[in-house]
C-alpha cells in the first residue's frame, strides 16, 4: 500500500513538472511585418582614391505593421541603425532593428546585401535583402529567440520599406 502511495505521489509531482515545462515554452510561432522607415540621420563617406566606394551609415525610425495575422509587436515603434560598405550602390549592409511597445523591446541583428540598378529613366532603384536573428529582448520578450529573412526597397532618398518574416520563441 505504501508503494502505491509513493508511486501516486511521484506521478503527481512529475505531472506538475511536465505541465510547468510545457508552459515555459508557451509562446512561439511564425511572425511577419512591414515598416516604412525614414532617416533621422544619414551619412556617406567616399573612400579616398577609390572612385565609387562609399561607407554609409544611418539611423531610421518608423512603425511596424503586422502582416501575418498575429498580434506580435503590432504598431510597435521601430528604431533601425545601419552601416553599409558599397561600391556603386551595391554591397553588404548590416545593423540592428529594435521594436518597442508598451515597455517591451525586441532587437534583431540583420545582415544582407544592397543592390542598385538604373531604371529606364536613368534613376537608381535600390533594393536589399538578407537575414536577421534576435539578440536581445526586454519585458515580456526577455530571452526571445528567433530568426528570419527580410527584403525591402527605397521609396525616396530618405525613406524605405522593409518586409520581414520568421519565427520566434520565448522560454
Amino acid at each position: 500500500m505504501k508503494n502505491l502511495s509513493n508511486i501516486t505521489l511521484s506521478l503527481a509531482v512529475l505531472s506538475v513538472f511536465a505541465l510547468s515545462s510545457s508552459q515555459a515554452m508557451a509562446e512561439h510561432g511564425k511572425i511577419s511585418g512591414s515598416a516604412a522607415l525614414s532617416y533621422s540621420k544619414q551619412e556617406a563617406s567616399a573612400a579616398p582614391s577609390a572612385k565609387g566606394h562609399m561607407l554609409v551609415s544611418g539611423e531610421l525610425t518608423g512603425s511596424n505593421k503586422n502582416t501575418g495575422g498575429t498580434d506580435f509587436m503590432s504598431d510597435a515603434n521601430v528604431d533601425n541603425r545601419e552601416v553599409g560598405q558599397l561600391f556603386q550602390g551595391n554591397g553588404p549592409h548590416t545593423g540592428y532593428y529594435t521594436m518597442s511597445k508598451d515597455g517591451n523591446t525586441t532587437t534583431a541583428l540583420w545582415k544582407g546585401d544592397v543592390s542598385t540598378v538604373l531604371a529606364d529613366d536613368g534613376s537608381p532603384r535600390t533594393s536589399f535583402k538578407g537575414t536577421w536573428e534576435y539578440v536581445a529582448g526586454t519585458g515580456k520578450y526577455s530571452g526571445i529567440q528567433g530568426k528570419g529573412k527580410y527584403n525591402g526597397y527605397f521609396t525616396s532618398k530618405t525613406t524605405y520599406t522593409v518586409d520581414w518574416n520568421g519565427e520566434y520563441s520565448l522560454k
